[in-house]
């Protein structure tokens, strides 16, 4: 009998437990759900490790550095072709931070109108890709990989719309034979270091070997590139981005990478990154360069980009200044409140040819048509209640110059700086 008691006893214990447990984990609801959210997608990225070839990002999206439900991002961008590797049809975008019945997911989603590389190597219709993160009530994740390629050939053979994951096809060219390798249905889905991360790659090539006429050792075709990662929520997140020179044709494809370019990390940090004297032939060239990303969640979150160049000649000297800094700043109390934009850009000894009103104290957003280059607006300022970014030198070409065709775009000293929730 005494025994029958302690069992019933323990039994009854276990119980109460049990139902204390399950109404603490019931008291938690979706809206209560402690994460933050990451996002990114796209539809083409092309380029070789030295940097001679890059495309893309192509119709970008993103949502980053917010603990936020209800956010979205979408992009297109028309089809592109680049030489020796193929063409790339018409891409949309789209990530999405959402609250559900039973926590909170973030969704990132890209589909390409079809492709046909590397002179018919590799040959689809439409390219969709998908990857969706999750947090439960029960503080449990969960993902899906999803990738789907209609009228999918490699090498002549058809592969199936469903590839499994991470299936990879040596790339045996005829006569070459096998240069690299392409993967489909790339996949990640893993938890590292607090953060669950779900990526997906629809089709991927790597160029490993010399062979393919016009394309070094070290190409990388991306096509249908999806992440969705869930992080550990903040006060505040932080961003910004900052680079000295960059080039980019009407077309969207990048005509010079940016230099010296630094990022500040949700969670703040300091980076810094430096160059040598840039040449972009035929247009422009400075001296060294020089960019400090730095941010901090306290005693207030702020983020601070500054970037230096010396020594900006642009069209033998048509334009000229011998230092440039692009420096902007937001911060935001950690309890909350209004962010605080800030900019400290100038120039020293601007001067453009012919137009001697145009000087190192020139007004924010000053836009002049300059004969021989185009349209130039100096000390460009662009503004929202959270973020701002800084253009010192903003060039459109209104006429061919070297390698960049009519209405390229060249920026000199770039600085974007914002704090979201």
């Amino acid at each position: 009998m005494k025994r029958s008691l302690f069992a019933l006893t323990g039994a009854l214990a276990f119980a109460l437990t049990a139902s204390v447990t399950s109404a603490h984990a019931a008291s938690i609801t979706p809206d209560q759900v402690s994460t933050g959210f990451s996002g990114t997608a796209y539809g083409s990225y092309i380029f070789n490790t030295d940097k001679t070839l890059t495309s893309g990002p192509t119709a970008s999206a993103s949502v980053a550095c917010t603990n936020a439900t209800g956010k979205t991002s979408t992009n297109t961008a028309t089809g592109i072709n680049v030489p020796a590797v193929g063409t790339v049809g018409n891409a949309s975008t789209s990530v999405k931070s959402l609250l559900t019945s039973t926590g909170k997911r973030l969704e990132s989603r890209s589909t390409i109108n079809g492709a046909n590389l590397l002179g018919g190597l590799i040959t689809a219709g439409a390219i969709t890709s998908e990857s969706i993160a999750e947090k439960s009530t029960a503080g449990t994740y969960s993902g899906t990989n999803t990738t789907n390629i209609s009228n999918l050939k490699v090498l002549g053979a058809a592969v199936n719309a469903n590839p499994g994951p991470n299936t990879v096809i040596d790339l045996k060219a005829p006569v070459v034979g096998s240069v690299g390798k392409v993967t489909l249905n790339g996949q990640v889905k893993r938890l590292v270091n607090g953060t669950y991360q779900v990526w997906t790659t629809a089709i991927r090539v790597e160029i490993l070997k010399a062979g393919l006429p016009g394309l070094n050792v070290g190409t990388d075709i991306r096509l249908g590139v999806t992440t969705a990662n869930l992080t550990a929520p903040q006060a505040g997140y932080l961003s910004g981005t900052g680079f000295g020179t960059r080039a980019t044709l009407a077309t969207g494809i990048i005509g010079s990478s940016p230099t010296a370019l630094a990022y500040v990390g949700c969670s703040g940090g300091t980076t810094t990154v430096n160059a040598a004297g840039v040449t972009i032939p035929a247009v422009a060239s400075t001296g060294t360069i020089s960019t400090t990303a730095t941010g901090a969640l306290t005693p207030e979150l702020k983020s601070t980009v500054t970037n230096n160049v010396a020594g900006l000649k642009i069209l033998n000297s048509l334009i000229q200044a011998d230092a440039i800094k692009a420096e902007t700043s937001a911060s935001r109390p950690t309890a909350g409140g209004a962010v605080k934009l800030t900019d400290t850009s100038s120039f020293t000894n601007l001067k453009i040819t012919g137009l001697p009103n145009i000087n190192a104290s020139v007004p924010p957003n000053t836009v002049v048509q300059v004969p021989g280059l185009g349209t130039v607006t100096l000390h460009k300022v662009s503004k929202s209640s959270t973020a701002i970014i800084v253009v010192m030198v903003d060039v459109v070409l209104n006429q061919p110059l070297g390698a960049l065709p009519t209405g390229s775009r060249i920026q000199v000293g770039y600085s974007s700086t914002s704090i979201t929730s």
